[in-house]
């Protein structure tokens, strides 16, 4: 048995040797499905779940020991290690909890999708449940439970998560969200990119600079 574990292991490595190599990805985690959408250098650390539902942007990373369900997530998305997105929610409507109570109705009810936006940070171990929208910017803090949706550039926090503040002002959100950086090439950002490594109070001076660029 522990011979034909072994090989299944090797073999599921294999292919995602290959699969890293076809699609300019780092994937290092035997439990990644290969079915899933990964974008332009995607990286998935050792110990992480991803499902097939599941689609990932552009040179957006998820940490180790993560689990990913159902969602659909942006680029440059920033994930942390231990987060899990989405998981399978029990149904407490019911008598009992347990799944040997669930109907079929609700096992084969159709899930609503967790959509993350770009440049999303989600600290260590938060949990975001299912259907959660989560714009573009936002901060999750660490040990969060997102429960419901979070707003573009907002920081949120705690169980349930709720609003600490905004990363900046509205004005500054207003441009970044129509300007979408991160929708530009890597040549085109190589040309602003002392601008996005800048303070984001302060980047707003830059906004012309940023405009004429590209």
């Amino acid at each position: 048995m522990r011979l034909k574990n072994l090989v299944k292991v090797i073999y599921k490595g294999s292919l995602i040797k290959k699969f890293n190599k076809e699609n300019n990805i780092l994937i290092r985690s035997d439990m990644a499905s290969l079915k899933a959408h990964y974008g332009k250098n995607v990286r998935v650390y050792p110990g992480t779940i991803v499902t097939e539902d599941v689609s990932i942007g552009d040179e957006s990373y998820v940490n180790r020991n993560s689990s990913l369900e159902n969602c659909e997530i942006g680029k440059y998305c920033s994930i942390s290690e231990g987060v899990f997105i989405s998981t399978w929610e029990h149904n407490y409507k019911a008598v009992s909890t347990h799944p040997f109570a669930e109907s079929e109705e609700f096992r084969k009810r159709k899930r609503d999708k967790v959509i993350i936006g770009n440049d999303v940070w989600i600290g260590l171990r938060a949990i975001v449940m299912e259907g959660v929208h989560i714009g573009d910017g936002a901060v999750i803090g660490a040990g969060a439970v997102v429960t419901k949706n979070v707003m573009p550039y907002e920081i949120v926090g705690g169980i349930p998560a709720k609003h600490i503040k905004w990363r900046t002002d509205p004005e500054t959100i207003q441009f970044l969200e129509e300007y979408r950086w991160w929708d530009k090439s890597k040549e085109q950002l190589e040309g602003i990119k002392d601008i996005i490594q800048s303070d984001i109070d302060l980047c707003k001076v830059d906004f012309e600079r940023m405009k004429a660029k590209i």
